[in-house]
């Protein structure tokens, strides 16, 4: 099989040769230099590289480069920044798909929260995507003012108002292509998994400790895996079923104040991070290998055995300290057996990332209970510094 794969993510977490035998199949990765360069030496397959601004637009990018006449059967992207950007190039090349309004409905915020709210059952935060319903939807409390379609919590401004976020909006980001939503106070969750023929496999519930959005501004973020619930499954399904999700990763974000999920958003990915390590740890399955075998339909790869510990992960921004000096890490993390992972990078970073090859410091842990493990984390960030 002739297969185009638009390389984004590292390869170390994607393992594409995990499903797909490189010397049997005709693979071509296609990426920015920073991408490509950490395919392994020996692999064999065709690499195109595509220019530094190919990011502005990554659809003639790389039609720039490949055409139908290269016979290509599949265009594979496993990156949230490149699964939108594949339903067009799959389109331009003539190769059956994912649709794209299928995809533009678990990337648009506005769209999943419609979506959503037809359900009738899901609960969702209140939010206003047009100024003329701004009169008659008011709230009082504390705003968020983001992107419809961003990634990463990428210009997500939290505000003291509702009058200040539309001030905000109104002065600098407009309405085209923003929306104003209800600010939750409650604990933040993530839900990943695999859609196999509409149904969800491989599920794990995990707790985030700060947040993304915190991230962006400076502070470290992670998350650790907590027990199954019943109230878990249900609103994943729900959200899935509503979604009209049928194959591929889910990444789902809810807040849950102790008995109820409040959706906040979905997408038909991986997650970030270190989901996809921590995920395997526990249950000895390589995500993007299940979604990868489906959709190509090849056989997955045999699952590792599974764990009864709990595990969870940290990251520690660089894009905001280039010239602040390295995080210590005191004895008692290092030497902790809790920790089976630290990471650290002395280069300085620049843009913000969730790589933990490039970022100043990550770790992964693991205890026997979420409590246990829990407590570890928030010790780490009590005491690295």
């Amino acid at each position: 099989m002739k297969i185009l794969i638009l390389h984004q993510a590292p390869f170390k977490k994607m393992r594409y040769d995990l499903v797909l035998d490189h010397r049997e199949h005709d693979l071509t990765y296609i990426g920015l230099d920073k991408h490509l360069r950490d395919l392994p030496d020996g692999l064999a397959c065709r690499r195109i590289v595509l220019p530094p601004d190919a990011d502005d637009d990554l659809v003639q990018a790389v039609l720039a480069r490949v055409s139908s006449d290269d016979g290509f059967r599949s265009v594979i992207a496993l990156s949230e920044y490149g699964i939108l950007e594949a339903c067009r190039i799959r389109a331009a090349l003539g190769i059956a798909g994912p649709a794209y309004e299928q995809i533009e409905l678990v990337r648009d915020k506005v769209k999943m929260k419609r979506r959503i709210a037809e359900v009738g059952s899901i609960r969702y935060p209140r939010f206003i995507e047009r100024a003329e319903d701004v009169a008659t939807r008011r709230w009082s409390g504390r705003t968020i003012s983001k992107p419809r379609d961003g990634a990463s919590s990428r210009g997500i401004v939290v505000h003291d108002s509702f009058d200040a976020a539309i001030d905000h909006l109104e002065r600098h980001d407009g309405w085209g292509s923003h929306e104003i939503e209800e600010y939750v106070d409650a604990p933040l969750y993530h839900f990943d998994g695999v859609v196999v023929d509409g149904k969800i496999e491989h599920f794990l519930p995990s707790r985030y400790i700060n947040t993304p959005l915190a991230y962006l501004s400076g502070e470290p973020v992670g998350s650790f895996q907590v027990e199954q619930s019943p109230v878990f499954d249900a609103f994943a399904h729900q959200v899935v079923e509503a979604l009209g999700i049928r194959h591929g990763c889910i990444h789902i974000e809810a807040f849950f104040d102790g008995e109820t999920c409040i959706f906040l958003e979905a997408a038909n990915r991986l997650g970030g991070a270190r989901i996809v390590e921590t995920h395997q740890l526990r249950t000895g399955v390589h995500l993007p290998s299940i979604e990868l075998s489906d959709y190509l339909k090849l056989p997955a790869p045999a699952a590792a055995a599974s764990s009864p510990a709990y595990y969870g992960f940290l990251l520690y921004p660089g894009h905001h300290r280039p010239n602040l000096p390295e995080l210590v890490v005191p004895d008692d993390v290092a030497r902790s057996p809790l920790l089976i992972e630290l990471q650290r990078n002395d280069r300085p970073v620049e843009q913000l990332t969730y790589d933990e090859a490039q970022i100043p410091l990550s770790l992964v842990a693991r205890a026997d209970s979420p409590e246990q493990l829990e407590h570890f984390l928030g010790h780490c960030l009590r005491r690295i510094a």
